[in-house]
C-alpha cells in the first residue's frame, strides 16, 4: 500500500494527483485511465479540505448539496439530478439510488436498533477506544452484473488514539477529479459532525487524521491534462468553512438536513449557494 501525506491538505492532494498521473494506464469500459492500486491520502480534518484548483473548477455549491441530499437519507430523493445529471444515469427501476450514502448513514435501521451515525456516537462516548465505531456502506445487494451504481465505499471507521480522532475511509473505487473531490468534501463534513457531537462527551478530545484509502485510486484520459495544469500551476484558492457546532450537526441530522436555519454560522454556510 502506498501512503501519501504532505506539509497539509493542498500538498497531499497535489502529491496524490502527481501519483496517479504516474500510475498504470489501461483500458477499463472503454476508458483509458492511469491507476494507482491501493493508494491512501492523510489529511488533516482541522484544515480545509477543498480542492479547488483553477483548472478543477470546484462547485462548492454542489459539494454542499450533495452533502445535504446525504443528510436527508432519502434513496429515492432524485433532486440531485437537478444539479449533476450523471445521476440520472444510476437510478435503479424502482427510483433508489445505492450512491446517496445518507441513508447507510444516517437512515433508519431495522430491528429498533440506532442508525450507523447513531452507533458511532454511542460506541465512542461509551468506550473512547473502541475498534468497532465503524460503519458499512457497500452491500450485497448492490453486487449483480447489471448494476450502474455499485457503491464506491466500503466502510468509514472512527478511532481514538490518545486523544486525537482519527477516521479512515475504505473505497474500491475512487476518481481524483470527480469522485475524490466530492467524497472528500462530504466524508470531512461527516467527521466534523461526530467530532463536535464527541466534544460535549469528552472535552480533551482533538482532532487527530483523516486517510482516504481506494483500492483503486484513477484518473479518467480526459482528465489528465487537468492534472497537469493543475501541477504546473498549483495555487488553490483558500475558502472559510465554518465549524458546526454539536447542536447544528445534530439537528441536520436529526432533522433529515432540515436544520433552523438561524442555528449558527455553519448552517447559514451549507445553505448558501451563490
Amino acid at each position: 500500500m502506498r501512503v501519501i501525506q504532505g506539509i497539509n491538505n493542498v500538498d497531499s492532494i497535489l502529491k496524490m494527483y502527481k501519483a496517479v498521473i504516474s500510475g498504470s494506464e489501461f483500458k477499463v469500459r472503454g476508458a483509458d485511465i492511469r491507476n494507482v492500486h491501493n493508494l491512501a491520502v492523510v489529511l488533516n480534518p482541522a484544515l480545509p479540505i477543498i480542492t479547488d484548483f483553477a483548472p478543477r473548477k470546484m462547485n462548492l455549491a454542489y459539494a454542499k448539496r450533495e452533502w445535504l441530499w446525504y443528510l436527508g437519507a432519502d434513496p429515492k430523493d432524485d433532486s440531485i439530478c437537478q444539479h449533476a445529471t450523471a445521476w440520472a444515469k444510476l437510478k435503479q427501476e424502482d427510483g433508489t439510488f445505492y450512491s446517496n450514502y445518507g441513508q447507510y448513514l444516517f437512515g433508519e435501521q431495522h430491528l429498533g436498533k440506532p442508525t450507523q451515525f447513531e452507533y458511532i456516537i454511542r460506541t465512542l462516548r461509551d468506550d473512547i477506544h473502541s475498534r468497532r465505531a465503524s460503519m458499512t456502506l457497500l452491500k450485497q445487494e448492490h453486487l449483480f452484473a447489471d448494476n450502474t451504481d455499485v457503491v464506491c465505499t466500503y466502510a468509514i471507521n472512527f478511532f481514538v488514539e490518545g486523544k486525537h480522532l482519527n477516521m479512515t475511509v475504505m473505497m474500491r473505487s475512487n476518481d481524483v477529479i470527480w469522485g475524490f473531490t466530492n467524497d472528500a468534501f462530504c466524508f470531512w463534513q461527516l467527521y466534523l459532525f461526530v467530532y463536535q457531537i464527541l466534544l460535549t462527551h469528552v472535552p480533551d478530545l482533538q482532532m487527530g487524521s483523516y486517510t482516504h484509502l481506494a483500492n483503486s485510486m484513477h484518473v479518467y484520459d480526459r482528465h489528465y491534462m487537468m492534472i497537469y495544469e493543475i501541477l504546473a500551476n498549483p495555487y488553490c484558492k483558500p475558502h472559510v468553512v465554518p465549524m458546526p457546532t454539536a447542536r447544528e450537526a445534530l439537528g441536520l441530522v436529526l432533522n433529515r438536513g432540515e436544520g433552523d436555519v438561524d442555528a449558527g454560522p455553519y448552517t447559514r454556510w451549507l445553505k448558501t449557494f451563490d
